[in-house]
């Protein structure tokens, strides 16, 4: 695991410490073998040397005989003068060591005498068994420090320049074992600590590494879910099914097999599902034609309005991990607003369900409710359009827009699009059973039964049997192609590559129709923005509203 997964200043120095101490002399077997002096490396010159070297080493304060040292030098190939060449490497090496670290003769053989601490890999070792020690007693950042101190003292495989085979066979397989369990460890406490988010990336390199470790898969799928990424946890899963059974003809292990059960009910045992449990407050705007419901969290420099797609409900969109986390990263950098459509969640369902140009005007009262003057706007789906359509309107009051899986018009969508509609208006009667166009509009939630019966549950709620129908008439008479030349205001448009509904060709039809657009089409399948990677969706948006949102420098100071 690479170092910086959290941590203090205070405890990357004290990681340092515990790596380098004793840092005046020592042995270097976890890597290339050298010597260590007053901080600098010392090589033994000769791969003869080094290789007598690291075999006194791996035996330090025993004598091995002049036999053993050859075998290990030359293996099969000794030449008749070896044992005169022993000697004279033997005389090389105590030039290159220290005297506290003294090569002595023995009747037969050669000795290394090596005081505590003196050998990277008993520091390896020692540091191990106390975070260890720490894990287990609950002490999470403290096992965290050593552990990662451990680790830190590999620089590639144990003894990797010499032929460790001929000498060194158990030791060298014994501490790449250690290695890789400490790594696990140090996944462990890092979880522990809270972690989950910086150690994701960390555990996806370790699964590549040693993709039969199941207790890696394990610690990535729980790491997942508690960054709010119930449905890569469930897929990862799927991955390391699929590849015991090709590869060896068995099923993941109980503990796996339970674990991916408890993601799918969302079982407490496995930690917050998200970072912070603190719902923002429902408010309500009053719009031209009723009330309209909002949220505000965050507190950063620029203002950005959410305007969903489709319908929704502004409180039960916290139920779903990956929208929620997508949320409240949104507001580590922003003053997000959340709002319900008219017609749709928590907003007056009496007036039925506008055309998004009526929306125009809802978006603009939930900002002056809200105290906001201008802001960026991210727009979903049909929100997307509402979003340039209030660029267009009013530029004073919008300083951007991002969209994602927005369309122009109807006629514009994928083929699979009609043929969705006529599937969900289909299931309306039956209370909308969102398995059944789950394979299309997220594909990459297929077999996640939590997911799907909230997406359900979502979709029922957000308008009722009614509303979802007048929703579906609604999405299919958007036309906004006429009004994209007046949207003056920067425009990213975010697409997914494989979007079957609403093709990735929509984001560049977009970006060129407007004065000062771009579009970036992200890899996925999913038109439902929550059941992809949310991260990539983050990123995006972060990276677009610094480039073009930055508030302007303060004034100078007066001087005098």
């Amino acid at each position: 695991m690479a170092e910086g997964s959290g941590g203090s200043l205070k405890a990357r120095s004290r990681e340092q410490q515990l790596r380098e101490s004793p840092a005046l002399t020592s042995i270097r077997l976890l890597g290339p073998v050298d010597v260590m002096v007053q901080g600098r490396s010392r090589s033994p010159g000769s791969g003869h040397a080094r290789t007598m070297l690291a075999a006194l080493a791996v035996r330090a304060g025993q004598v091995l005989s002049t036999d053993a040292l050859i075998d290990a030098m030359w293996g099969d190939d000794a030449p008749r003068t070896a044992s005169h060449a022993l000697h004279v490497h033997a005389s090389t090496l105590r030039k290159l060591l220290p005297d506290d670290l003294p090569i002595v003769g023995r009747p037969g053989g050669y000795v290394l005498q090596v005081g505590p601490g003196r050998l990277d890999t008993d520091r390896f070792e020692d540091l191990a068994a106390r975070g260890r020690a720490e894990l287990s007693s609950g002490h999470a950042d403290a096992a965290a420090t050593l552990l990662r101190a451990a680790v830190a003292l590999w620089r590639g495989p144990a003894l990797a320049d010499v032929p460790w085979e001929r000498f060194a066979d158990s030791d060298a397989r014994r501490w790449e074992e250690l290695r890789h369990a400490t790594n696990e460890d140090l996944i462990d406490a890092e979880l522990a600590a809270g972690r989950h988010a910086d150690v994701v990336g960390d555990l996806e390199t370790l699964v590549r590494e040693q993709p039969f470790r199941e207790r890696r898969w394990g610690q990535l799928m729980v790491a997942l879910y508690r960054s709010g990424r119930q449905a890569d946890a469930l897929g990862r899963y799927r991955e390391i099914r699929a590849l015991l059974a090709d590869e060896l003809g068995v099923e993941p292990s109980p503990h796996l097999r339970g674990l991916e059960r408890m993601v799918l009910r969302q079982d407490d045992s496995l930690g917050p599902a998200v970072s912070g449990t603190e719902l923002p407050v429902t408010r309500f705007a009053r719009g031209p034609a009723g009330r309209l419901a909002y949220q505000v969290l965050g507190d950063g420099p620029v203002n950005l309005v959410f305007v969903p797609g489709f319908g929704g409900n502004v409180e039960i969109r916290w139920e779903e991990p990956s929208l929620s986390r997508l949320y409240r990263r949104l507001a580590r950098s922003t003053r997000l607003v959340l709002l319900d459509k008219r017609g749709t969640g928590l907003s007056d369902r009496d007036t039925g369900i506008p055309p998004v140009e009526e929306q125009v005007d809802d978006v603009l009262a939930v900002m002056d409710a809200a105290g906001v003057e201008r802001a960026a706007l991210l727009g979903v789906m049909d929100g997307g359009a509402i979003g340039l359509l209030t660029a267009a309107a009013h530029p004073e009051r919008v300083r951007a827009v991002i969209t994602y899986a927005c369309f122009s018009a109807s006629e514009l969508l994928g083929p699979a699009a009609g043929a969705i509609f006529e599937a969900v208006r289909a299931q309306l009667d039956h209370g909308v059973i969102f398995e059944e166009v789950l394979p299309i509009l997220a594909p990459s939630r297929v077999g996640d039964a939590s997911f799907t019966r909230w997406m359900g549950r979502y979709m029922r709620m957000a308008a009722g049997i009614g509303g979802a129908a007048a929703l579906l008439d609604s999405f299919q008479q958007i036309d906004i192609r006429a009004v994209l030349p007046d949207v003056t205001v920067p425009v990213l448009a975010l697409h997914r590559e494989n979007d079957l509904v609403i093709p990735s060709a929509n984001a560049p039809y977009i970006a060129t129709h407007v004065r000062n657009g771009r579009s970036v089409v992200l890899p996925g399948s999913d038109t439902v923005l929550w059941a992809g990677d949310v991260d990539a969706i983050a990123s995006q948006t972060e990276r677009f509203l610094s480039e073009t949102c930055d508030p302007p420098p303060p004034p100078p100071q007066q001087v005098g």
